[in-house]
């Protein structure tokens, strides 16, 4: 006889994106963060970002599977072919089971230029944190974000998903509509293929496409309340005390105002005290700062520990 295994979800009590240029030290500052949040809940920090270096940060080997770095502290590192590749095979599944009745169709063909299709590196990055958060297997996740251009687009495509969603659902109720009136007149609906009958249906409760949408829909707005929750949800932005990431700051407030979000903390990394640093101070008033001084070593568990003490209460 199996044993039975119990799984316990935990409630997601804080969730951040760490955003900012490349090189800025966005993965150290998630890592330090994943260490500081560790000590107090279960936390996952895990590196969306194509060119990783999470795994050389806490010095050990990462994959897609969230790896126990210590006790509390764990950390992933998300393959972006991978996840490209698992997004479509998921899609294949739910488009095969939602139109059977199709099957003598080839959508084969259809499916191989899924792969190329604006906007798959986007989705498929936005299913993997969907799926991240739903799971309930960790109370704070740090994701430390891809190139901002990438991150921007993933956070406006929760928005606009949700949209096309509405969109989707509309036209499918019109086309059961447009069935329904024909079956009263013509009677029952079917396909016979290769022998087996296939009802087509005319209804929301018989539709598998319609409810495959709604779970879909319902998902996906769980997902952007919780995003922008901002008890929830910390947008954090790293930069240097340099002119190219302080106006890439710059451009994310802007960014994520046009999607009604707004960061929640900016830190300064390899702070001095200079011009530029002055100059942040002054253009990001309105924002809590923090800042981490330039440090020797920026690998390995005591390394983060220290620099996490630098990080107040982000």
């Amino acid at each position: 006889m199996k044993k039975e295994s119990w799984v316990v979800n935990v409630m997601l009590s804080k969730m951040f994106f760490v955003l900012g240029k490349g090189g800025v030290g966005k993965t150290t500052i998630s890592a330090a963060l994943a260490k500081k949040y560790s000590v107090k809940s279960k936390t996952l920090v895990v590196s969306l970002d194509p060119a990783h270096n999470l795994g050389d940060v806490f010095e050990r080997k990462l994959g897609t599977k969230p790896k126990k770095i210590v006790e509390n502290l764990f950390a992933a590192e998300i393959d972006l072919d991978d996840a490209v590749r698992e997004y479509i095979s998921n899609l294949q599944r739910t488009l095969r089971h939602a139109y059977r009745y199709l099957t003598v169709i080839n959508l084969e063909k259809y499916f191989d230029v899924l792969e190329n299709y604006p906007g798959v590196e986007e989705s498929a990055l936005l299913e993997t944190i969907r799926k991240l958060v739903a799971k309930g297997d960790y109370q704070t996740i740090i994701f430390d974000t891809p190139p901002t251009g990438l991150t921007i687009r993933i956070l406006f495509l929760t928005e606009m998903t949700l949209v096309w969603l509405k969109e989707l659902i509309d036209i499918r109720k019109k086309i059961l509509d447009k069935r329904k009136a024909i079956e009263k007149i013509q009677g029952e609906m079917c396909v016979v293929i290769d022998g087996e009958r296939f009802e087509i249906p005319t209804s929301e409760e018989t539709d598998a496409v319609i409810r495959e949408m709604r779970v879909y829909e319902k998902e996906m707005k769980e997902l952007v309340s919780k995003i922008k929750n901002k008890e929830l949800t910390s947008f954090v932005a790293i930069l240097n005390p340099e002119h190219l990431s302080y106006l890439e700051t710059k451009r994310i407030v802007e960014n994520l105002k046009k999607i009604n979000l707004e960061l929640s903390g900016i830190i300064i990394n390899k702070f001095e005290d200079n011009d530029m640093s002055r100059r942040i101070g002054e253009e990001f008033a309105n924002f809590k700062i923090y800042r981490v001084p330039r440090e020797k070593e920026t690998r390995g568990l005591e390394a983060l520990e220290k620099i996490s003490a630098y990080l107040g209460d982000v």
